[in-house]
């Protein structure tokens, strides 16, 4: 599948604008200083016409190395390539902050504005103290951009924490429903007086199912692996139910029993598969569960749609295709094309 990039806009941080309404007069009246000298504060007309243009300058200058953090942003995203990010990024800010103070100093002296002639010492004092000015931005931005990124994973944690617990409380409600609960006992009940061997079979699934939901409480992810065993316990209590007219079959490579996938995901889309299809003695509902080449789990099953339009708010698929964006992976897949319904899954290393 192919993903589309999220085109951002080449800025540090949202905090980049006022921290250059800052630090920027401070800038550039303290590098007038060094070009000027006293005669700087001598009037205001002065000190005005000479600290606009380099003010223009100076936030000319900020832009562009706004521009260079946003380029280094997405050439190096990840947390272990931070002090890579900054260092190549601080190479750049100072050559484009050599730049714009050589600018200055040299378009002064060419104009002679206030009849100035430029002092090499004053000019390496600027270029020292533009230095020192240039780490402060850098440092400021950096902890904006930090803060920026550190709320968004904590907000997304925190999403994906309510989709997990939301999606843990519809499965358990889904096995504890007075209906389910009640065909299940009744399954049971049956199964005592005529084949105790099989209610004892029945009881033993239906107990590992409790455990996994119980167990699967505090997990965001789970392997292939332990889904499939409780799918299979899930699906005995179903087969049980529905006899012949429910039919699973699970083609499952065992290299990808360790990948990953949210709780509860395989119970989910079986329960939908059950849930809005007929179960016919002559005509079953058939599951397929299967993984492919690309490490994808595919989960179909034949359409034979309930004559009464079931109710549903399609809370399952929601979870899980939510899961799946919070985690920035691949989007599940939904296929109808009117004989089949399947849902392509993405299993994660």
């Amino acid at each position: 599948m192919i993903q589309t990039l999220d085109i951002k806009p080449l800025a540090y941080s949202k905090k980049e604008w006022m921290i250059m309404l800052i630090i920027m007069p401070p800038i550039a009246v303290a590098i007038n200083f060094f070009v000027f000298k006293g005669n700087y504060f001598s009037d205001f007309r002065s000190f005005f016409m000479s600290t606009l243009p380099t003010l223009i300058i100076l936030l000319i200058v900020y832009t562009l190395c706004g521009m260079v953090a946003g380029i280094m942003q997405i050439r190096f995203p990840r947390y272990s390539q931070t002090f890579t990010r900054i260092g190549l990024s601080l190479l750049a800010y100072v050559g484009i902050m050599v730049a714009g103070i050589t600018i200055i100093f040299l378009g002064y002296d060419y104009v002679g504005f206030m009849d100035y002639e430029i002092n090499w010492h004053d000019y390496t004092s600027a270029l020292v103290a533009g230095f020192i000015f240039n780490l402060l931005a850098t440092s400021l931005n950096e902890g904006a951009s930090f803060y920026e990124k550190w709320r968004i994973l904590a907000d997304e944690a925190e999403n994906l924490k309510k989709v997990n617990l939301q999606s843990q409380l519809e499965g358990l409600k889904g096995q504890v429903n007075p209906h389910f609960l009640f065909n299940s006992l009744n399954s049971l009940s049956s199964l005592i007086s005529d084949e105790p061997e099989r209610a004892e079979k029945f009881l033993d699934e239906m107990s590992k199912v409790y455990r996994y939901l119980l167990r699967t409480n505090e997990e965001g992810l789970t392997t292939l692996h332990a889904e499939v065993l409780f799918v299979q316990s899930y699906f005995h209590l179903l087969k049980t139910r529905y006899g012949e007219g429910l039919d699973m079959e699970m083609r499952i490579d065992e290299q990808y029993f360790q990948y990953q996938l949210p709780p509860l995901t395989l119970q989910m889309l079986v329960e939908n598969a059950v849930k809005h299809n007929m179960m016919l003695k002559e005509s079953p509902l058939q599951i397929m569960i299967m993984t492919t080449n690309s490490g994808r789990l595919i989960v179909s099953n034949n359409l034979q749609r309930k004559l009464r339009n079931v109710t549903s708010n399609k809370v399952g698929l929601s979870n899980i295709m939510n899961k799946y964006r919070l985690m920035k992976q691949d989007d599940i897949l939904v296929n109808d094309d009117g004989k089949e319904f399947s849902v392509v899954v993405p299993l994660l290393p």
